[in-house]
C-alpha cells in the first residue's frame, strides 16, 4: 500500500522545517495583534462556489453526506474564515483581526512545490477599508520572511483599476472574472478571446492591454493615471495603491508594481499582492470587499494574505534531529528499573536521554 497521489509523508528535516515556519508565523501574527481561529476541514460546497473562481471549483474534493448535503474539503481558508466571521464575530468592534493554520485540498496535477494536500497559514483584517490595513498585512508578511531568512520579491497591484475599466466598457462584474483569469494566465491570445467574447470595444481593449503591461516602480502610477483620467473610480483606486506604497516606504518594505496582477480567486476587489522566493510564489492576497456580503448578507470590507507553508519550508535550511545528550545502558536485565529512574531524573534536568532497549 502506498500513499495517495499528490500527498506527502513528513518527517526529519522536512517536518522540522515546517514546524519552524509555523513557529515564526505564529509569533509574527501574535505581535501584530491577530487572534488564531480554526475552521472545519470540510464546509458546505456552496461556500466555495460563490466566487472562488473556476480553477478552484474544478479542483474541489466534493461529496454528499448521508443526509444528501453537498460538502467539500476546503481548497483555501479565506472563505471559511469569512463564514466564521459572519457566524461568530460580526457583532465585535471592528476591525476584527484573525489568523489561522490548516490543511487544504485541491485536485490538481502534482508537481514540484505543488500537492493535492497542502498547508496554509494566513491573516484577515475584517471591517477596515483603510489603505493602512492593506499595508499592515504586507508589512507583516515581509517581516515574517525576514525572520525566516528568506530572500523574496514583493509585487503589488490594484485589481479595481481593471474592474472599473471593464465596467465602463459594459462588462458586468461576474462577466469580468474570465477576463481577469486570462490576464492572470499571461496568455495574450486567451485575453484577446475573452475580450472579444465580452464584446469590449477595441479602444477599451487597447487601454486594458496597456494597463496590464504597466510594471516597475512608482513611475508607472503616473502612466496609469493618464490612461484612466476620465474615470474617478479608477483614479481613486490608483490613489489607494499610492497610499499603500507610501506606508510601505516608511517601514522600508521593498516592492515592485504590476497592474496586471489579477490572482486566481474571483473575489478580489482592490489591492493585490504576491511574494516570490526562488521559482515559487510563497504568499499572496489582497482586498476582497464583497466576499463577506456574499457569505453573510452584510457588506464588510476585508483584506488578507495566505502563506504556502509547504513551499516556504522547502526553502529553509534546518539541522537534523539532535542526537541524545546521553544514552543509558543497562549493565544487566536486573538494572533496567534503575536505568528508567536515572533517565527520568536526567530528562527533568533538560537533557535528551535515551535508554538502550
Amino acid at each position: 500500500m502506498q500513499r495517495a497521489k499528490g500527498t506527502r509523508d513528513l518527517f526529519g528535516r522536512e517536518l522540522r522545517a515546517q514546524r519552524r515556519v509555523i513557529e515564526v508565523l505564529s509569533g509574527v501574527f501574535s505581535r501584530y495583534g491577530f487572534r488564531e481561529v480554526e475552521t472545519p476541514v470540510f464546509e458546505p460546497l456552496e461556500l466555495f462556489t460563490l466566487r472562488s473562481g473556476e480553477s478552484i471549483v474544478s479542483q474541489l474534493y466534493s461529496f454528499q453526506d448521508k443526509s444528501g448535503n453537498w460538502l467539500a474539503l476546503r481548497p483555501e481558508l479565506t472563505a471559511p474564515v469569512a463564514r466564521l466571521y459572519c457566524e461568530r464575530f460580526r457583532s465585535e468592534p471592528k476591525p476584527v483581526k484573525l489568523c489561522y493554520f490548516g490543511s487544504c485540498f485541491r485536485y490538481e496535477e502534482p508537481q514540484a512545490g505543488r500537492w493535492r494536500q497542502f498547508h496554509q497559514a494566513g491573516v484577515e483584517i475584517i471591517g477596515s477599508s483603510l489603505p493602512a490595513s492593506d499595508a499592515e498585512v504586507v508589512e507583516m508578511a515581509d517581516e515574517a520572511f525576514e525572520e525566516l531568512g528568506i530572500r523574496r520579491r514583493l509585487v503589488l497591484g490594484q485589481i479595481a483599476i481593471l474592474r472599473e475599466t471593464l465596467r465602463r466598457s459594459g462588462v458586468e462584474e461576474v462577466a469580468q472574472d474570465p477576463i481577469l483569469r486570462a490576464i492572470d494566465s499571461g496568455e495574450e491570445r486567451r485575453l484577446e478571446g475573452e475580450l472579444e467574447r465580452a464584446r469590449v470595444p477595441q479602444e477599451d481593449r487597447t487601454k486594458i492591454k496597456r494597463l496590464v503591461a504597466l510594471k516597475g516602480g512608482k513611475g508607472i502610477l503616473e502612466q496609469a493615471e493618464r490612461l484612466v483620467q476620465d474615470s474617478g473610480v479608477a483614479l481613486g483606486a490608483l490613489r489607494n495603491l499610492r497610499e499603500i506604497t507610501e506606508l510601505l516606504d516608511e517601514v522600508g518594505v521593498r516592492y515592485e508594481l504590476d497592474l496586471g496582477i489579477a490572482r486566481g480567486l474571483d473575489y478580489y476587489t482592490g489591492s493585490v499582492f504576491e511574494f516570490y522566493a526562488e521559482q515559487w510564489q510563497v504568499a499572496g492576497g489582497g482586498r476582497y470587499d464583497g466576499l463577506i456580503g456574499l457569505v453573510g448578507g452584510e457588506q464588510v470590507p476585508a483584506v488578507g494574505i495566505g502563506f504556502g507553508i509547504d513551499r516556504i519550508s522547502l526553502l529553509l535550511e534546518v539541522e537534523d534531529e539532535p542526537a541524545p545528550d546521553l544514552v543509558v545502558l543497562p549493565a544487566g536485565s536486573g538494572l533496567l528499573k534503575e536505568c528508567f529512574k536515572l533517565a527520568r531524573d536526567l530528562r527533568r534536568r533538560g537533557l535528551r536521554v535515551e535508554v538502550d532497549l
